[in-house]
């Protein structure tokens, strides 16, 4: 069993932090997807919001198990389908886990019709510290995670799409209360997604 082979105890985690979970769907709410695939989609998190048709593609057969609908077992690395392919192509944390940041997003260009929209945890924010040194620990999780910065997220989109917008919540820390929060476009929070344009 890898890490990516219990959507379980992942959607677990979501039901026991619903604040957290509550903020961050309206983030990606806020960009209003239509008709993509999501890369890494895992147990299929943030579908309820995805308008239209989704296509889920993970690595783990198990966690696709779990998703109603279309779904492919692949490589975010090479992608198993035709040149624009999808009228949107969204990721939510899995860049956290991609080895080879550049092959992922020219394979997200070359699948992506119109948009790319991609969330991350930064690095320069409190969640991602935390989750770093939680990796460092050992977690089974944030182990084997690889955090980038708000800006260097923002520069590697940039590099393959003209980037439109950004969103972002979860100003507050991990040893704050959770809290409801509205997303904002200033890209300070934590959890941070940025909406690219194919040109």
């Amino acid at each position: 069993m890898t890490i990516f082979d219990d959507p379980k105890g992942y959607v677990r985690w979501y039901h026991e932090h619903h604040t957290i979970y509550e903020n961050e769907r309206r983030a990606v709410e806020e960009l209003r997807l239509q008709n993509c695939l999501d890369i890494g989609s895992g147990p299929s998190i943030f579908h309820e919001v995805i308008q239209g048709d989704t296509v889920s593609l993970d690595i783990s057969e198990f966690m696709l198990q779990s998703v109603e609908g279309d779904r492919v077992q692949g490589d975010a690395h090479y992608l198993p389908f035709r040149d624009n392919a999808f009228p949107c192509v969204f990721s939510s944390v899995t860049i956290c886990f991609i080895e080879r940041l550049d092959e992922f997003m020219a394979e997200a260009r070359r699948v992506s019709r119109n948009r790319f929209v991609g969330c991350i945890v930064r690095a320069d924010s409190s969640w991602g510290e935390f989750y770093s040194n939680l990796g460092k620990r050992g977690h089974k999780y944030y182990s084997k995670a690889r955090f980038i910065s708000g800006r260097d997220f923002l520069n590697l989109v940039g590099k393959y799409f003209k980037v439109r917008r950004t969103v972002s919540v979860l100003r507050y820390g991990p040893t704050d209360k959770e809290v409801p929060e509205l997303p904002t476009d200033d890209g300070e929070g934590a959890f941070m997604c940025v909406e690219g344009i194919k040109e």
